[in-house]
């Protein structure tokens, strides 16, 4: 509908211009709004009060000629109105609206789908953990925010690749060679000393377990028994990682290995193209890159005395081969505890010429669990915690995921178990689902009473007149512009709140004709059922794709 008014409002402008009413200008920066107030319209814009400057006259003066002019040739406008210092308000006609449901239904599962992002290439790492342990709830709120945002970029038009950056080199990996190596040494010596900052979940103790049943660790030196120990620890929590991801729905185009950035050589090769263009310096034994030049707080180490790169040297190398991959944008997603090292990764690629917009990086907070009305603290240094597979096998993928997604990245969540287990409206997935499973009981009783759609349907705007359609009609316009926001934006939770004030509208309809009879969907006036037949079913549709783009189901009875 915004971009109907738009063109409307640039014909408009041309016309004034050329009658030579309003002065030719650039089309200015304007916006078209929808009304906090229901009665000043279903849109404003404040399009009079960017013109005042330019046309140098009052902007309802300017709003009057606009208005005088208006070329409203397809006859969509119902009112046109001045308001406040210089709005103009528009009302569409009922026919109009009534046109979105038909759209819905035409455009089948591509409703929503636009071409803003032009094909563009874009590459969104997430999750990342590393291989050392069970996935937990930071990295499935990650998993879910990632997939979701990957799914709505992909419908708007952008060519999407989804990555998973293996941190498998380095300490941590030794670690936990040694942690493992460390509890198989326990089962037969109770005393034997655990590494100081081991592993200490109880998957250790199962990992060394079944590694000690596929390799004979009492006939290997305690070096090459933990090398064996690191190596098959990371491989099978690799394995149950990956595992995970596909029950969470979560699939990924690309597993990136840190390790095979030093194995290639092209973490080498990298640097050495940082130190041609004098960005890299050699200090206290160490060598350092030039990052406080490029809005760092310091320099930073890139290789330590004993000649081993850093994490930080990995993760430039890595983030310059996604752009010699031909990505025009990159976005990651990092746990919280990287918020001091988003400015540095920045610096450290602009050293390399790449533009700061290029890399967009998302920091999601915590996630407290609840049940019972109390907190279940965990401590991941202890190795007490909730992974994200207990999670979903106690309240199921659908839930997990809904409620991952309902705040922006940048806010904690709290997680209920008991309530994402009620089957009722105070859980807010079922609430949005049981929406799309009512719609399907509606089709099946009409079904059994021998209603069908027509298959060229009427005028459907001779009757639906309910303000309670009305509403349901204008919050599926929404869903277009919202997907293209998202995708501007990053932020998916904004969908989570759309299909709940969508399913919220619908089961208000539903209400009001449980009330009264002749407000029912199906009723003896077989226009009438037809109209709200075919309103329901794009409402249903929109619901589905919503929850699609979720990667949560969408049953048909619950």
């Amino acid at each position: 509908m915004k971009k109907k008014l738009k063109r409307i409002l640039a014909r408009t402008l041309e016309e004034c211009f050329k009658l030579g009413s309003l002065t030719p200008v650039p089309l200015p920066d304007y916006t078209i709004e929808v009304p906090n107030n229901p009665g000043h319209g279903h849109f404003a814009t404040n399009l009079p009060m960017t013109l005042a400057a330019s046309q140098k006259r009052p902007p309802r003066e300017i709003a009057g000629i606009l208005v005088e002019q208006m070329q409203d040739i397809d006859r969509i406008l119902e009112k046109v109105e001045i308001a406040g210092p210089g709005f103009i308000n528009f009302s569409l006609t009922r026919k109009e609206w009534c046109g979105v449901v038909y759209g819905v239904v035409e455009s089948d599962g591509d409703y929503g789908r636009s071409s803003l992002g032009q094909g563009e290439r874009v590459v969104v790492e997430f999750v990342s953990a590393n291989p050392t342990g069970p996935l937990h709830l930071g990295h499935g709120r990650g998993a879910a925010l990632g997939d979701t945002l990957c799914r709505i970029l992909a419908h708007t038009g952008y060519d999407v690749v989804r990555e998973f950056y293996i941190n498998d080199a380095g300490r941590q990996i030794r670690l936990l060679g040694e942690s493992i190596y460390g509890r198989w040494m326990q089962m037969s010596e109770p005393d034997y000393p655990f590494p100081e900052k081991g592993y200490h979940g109880s998957y250790v103790f199962d990992l060394a377990e079944d590694i000690s049943k596929e390799v004979d660790l009492s006939n290997l030196g305690k070096e090459e028994a933990v090398e064996r120990c690191a190596k098959l620890g990371k491989e099978k929590m690799l394995h149950e990682i990956k595992q995970d991801m596909a029950r969470f729905r979560t699939p990924f185009d690309v597993w990136s290995s840190e390790s095979e950035l030093h194995q290639t050589g092209l973490l080498e090769t990298s640097l050495e193209k940082i130190r041609e263009k004098g960005l890299v310096y050699e200090k206290d034994g160490a060598t350092w890159i030039k990052t406080q030049e490029y809005g760092d707080d310091k320099d930073r180490v890139i290789r330590k005395g004993d000649g081993q790169y850093t994490y930080f040297a990995s993760d430039i190398c890595y983030h310059l081969e996604k752009w010699k991959r031909g990505f025009t944008r990159a976005v990651n997603i990092w746990g919280a505890d990287h918020h001091g090292y988003v400015q540095r990764v920045k610096a450290a690629l602009q050293t390399n010429g790449l533009p700061d917009e290029w890399l967009s990086i998302l920091l999601i907070q915590l996630v407290k669990l609840w049940k019972g009305g109390q907190e279940i603290k965990m401590s991941k240094r202890a190795g007490q915690y909730v992974t994200l597979k207990e999670l979903m096998e106690e309240v199921g993928v659908d839930a997990v995921r809904f409620v991952f997604l309902t705040k922006n990245h940048d806010s904690p969540i709290d997680f209920d178990i008991e309530l994402v287990k009620k089957k009722d409206s105070d859980n807010p997935v079922y609430y949005v689902q049981y929406a799309h499973a009512r719609i399907c009981s509606i089709f099946r009783k009409a079904a059994l009473e021998g209603i069908t759609l027509p298959e060229v349907p009427g005028d459907i705007s001779l009757h639906l007149a309910l303000e309670e359609e009305m509403t349901l009609i204008r919050l599926m316009a929404e869903f277009p512009p919202l997907l293209e926001e998202i995708s501007r934006n990053l932020e998916p939770h904004h969908l989570t709140y759309y299909l709940t004030e969508l399913a919220s509208a619908f089961h208000r309809y539903f209400n009001v004709g449980t009330k009264k009879a002749e407000c029912r969907i199906v009723t003896t006036d077989s226009d009438v059922s037809h109209a709200r037949l075919l309103l329901a079913g794009a409402v249903r549709r929109v619901l589905y794709i919503g929850l699609d783009l979720m990667g949560i189901h969408a049953p048909e009875r619950m």
